[in-house]
């Protein structure tokens, strides 16, 4: 997919906020520093859309992208460790959850993880709580450019064989842009 013009479209820091629904939406999860930021500029071809940081944890609030006017991408913040205080990332649970249970235009989430450390037992609930809400998930793989090629498949064969077929999954390196296609094909999928 060729996106020509991509931009921040707004943000929501409480429970209900954000934009108005419009557009199919896909929401892009996943653990802090797993590369979600820069996941999405890869996918919109554009850098800097979603800002990346070194610092775990500074998405703190649901980030809404345009994309040609007729897809909105939703960066959530990430869950495990993440910079901040306590209180502040207690409030992201339910910003999240009435995000993914009430959005009307949500049309799927993408769980980014991270190849070397795989599906762990986070990972594992929040495709449960997407199937149980009906939501459609796939899983991406990233930093696969940072394992050796024997040690990349061996990482997608563990993460494949740990979600047992239930959701696709994709390997995706944001340096060499192997998966984009994939993952394209997927977000069509769920917003045709």
């Amino acid at each position: 997919m060729k996106i020509i013009a991509a931009r921040f479209l707004g943000a929501a820091a409480t429970p209900g906020g954000g934009p108005p629904p419009g557009p199919p939406e896909v929401a892009i999860a996943g653990r802090s520093n797993v590369g979600k930021s820069a996941l999405i500029n890869v996918l919109v071809g554009r850098r800097g859309l979603a800002r990346a940081s070194r610092t775990p944890g500074r998405t703190r609030q649901l980030n809404f992208f345009a994309l040609d006017e007729r897809l909105v991408l939703v960066d959530l913040p990430g869950y495990g460790f993440a910079v901040g205080p306590e209180a502040e990332r207690r409030a992201w649970k339910p910003l999240v959850e009435t995000y993914l249970g009430e959005r009307p235009t949500l049309r799927g989430v993408l769980l980014v993880v991270d190849a070397r450390r795989g599906i762990e037992a986070e990972e594992e609930e929040l495709l449960a709580y997407l199937a149980a809400l009906g939501r459609p998930a796939a899983v991406a793989a990233t930093k696969l450019d940072k394992l050796g090629r024997a040690e990349a498949r061996r990482a997608l064969a563990a993460a494949a064989a740990r979600l047992g077929g239930t959701v696709p999954l994709v390997g995706f390196s944001a340096r060499t842009g192997e998966g984009r296609i994939a993952l394209w094909r997927l977000v069509d999928a769920w917003v045709a």
